[in-house]
This record gives structure tokens, sequence and C-alpha cells, in this order.
């Protein structure tokens, strides 16, 4: 557990001195679920860490690793006889704002032709255009679609109806517009 403390400060510092993102913000890295040992005043084995980055430009997964890579041999070195590896299980990259898009510019007039102008912004949340887009690799993704960030995510968290239509109509134009 001791080295683990070592792996976690470490990472911490790391995040902490990269850059921040002009629209994105800072990188983040949360440590969120840790298992190790079976009573407190018996030494574990073992320990083992879930951790979650979101990088944003400059970083990446290959700064990443070798910020892990290096943290791990820190505290291997801090805390004589423990030895630690890891594994990546996701890689999602950031998605930046494209105003030159020509998705977002066909998504536009769908919407205007409709009566609902798009709202175009950013959000420093997670959703499945980050996984689009690193499956695909092609960063011209982008979310569209009914209810307010505001709401996400909390108790009676809702989508007016009113708001799906609009959305259904926006996305058959867009699909009618650009595929035939």
């Amino acid at each position: 557990m001791a080295a683990m403390a070592e792996v976690v400060c470490e990472l911490r510092r790391w995040c902490e001195a990269l850059p921040k993102h002009e629209e994105l913000g800072r990188p983040t890295v949360t440590f969120g679920q840790v298992e190790g040992g079976y009573r407190p005043y018996v030494v574990p084995d073992s320990c083992k860490l879930w951790i979650d980055m979101r990088l944003v430009q400059p970083a990446s997964t290959k700064s990443a690793r070798a910020a892990v890579e290096a943290a791990i041999a820190a505290a291997e070195k801090r805390v004589p006889g423990n030895h630690g590896s890891y594994e990546v299980t996701g890689d999602r990259p950031p998605i930046e704002r494209d105003p030159a898009s020509p998705l977002l510019a066909a998504l536009r007039a769908a919407a205007d032709a409709e009566g609902a102008p798009a709202e175009v912004g950013f959000f420093t949340g997670y959703t499945d255009t980050a996984v689009i887009a690193g499956t695909c690799g092609n960063h011209n993704c982008m979310s569209y679609g009914p209810g307010s960030l505001a709401l996400a995510h909390k108790p009676n968290e809702y989508v007016p109806r009113a708001d799906v239509l609009r959305v259904q109509r926006v996305l058959t134009r867009l699909a009618k517009d650009t595929c035939l």
C-alpha cells in the first residue's frame, strides 16, 4: 500500500504540471478504486488501483504511459521489495471543436431548416463521441442530442418529449441531406 501511495502522489504531481487547454481545461487524474489487504493490522501482499485519466493536448496516451512507468519506478525505489505493473484498458482521445467541419456545417444547415438552430459549444465531460473518434481514428466527431447538461446525471433527470422530437427531425433531415 505504501508503494501505491507513492504512485498516486507521483501521478497527481505529473497531471498538475500539465498545461491547461484553451477550451477543454486541465487534464484530470482520478483514483477511483483501490483494493488491497484484508485486515488493518496486516501488511497487504498486494494492492490494485484503477486510474481514470482525462487528457488534453499536448498530453497523450504515450506520455501518460511514460508517467505511470516513471511513477512505478519511483515507488519501487522508495519502497523496496515492491513491484508494480499496469494495464491500459481504454484510450479515448479528447475531441476539440472544429469550426470548419463539413459535418458541423451540414448539422447546422439541417437544424436551421427545421427551425431549431444548433448551439455549438464544448464541454469537458465524457460522451461516446470519444469512443467513436478513438475507434475510427477520426476526430471530426461531435455530439448532438436532446436534453440539458444542467439536468444530466442528477436525481430526477429527464428530457422533454418536444426536445426528443426536435432532434429526431434534425437528424432525419441531416441523414437525408448528406446520405441521399
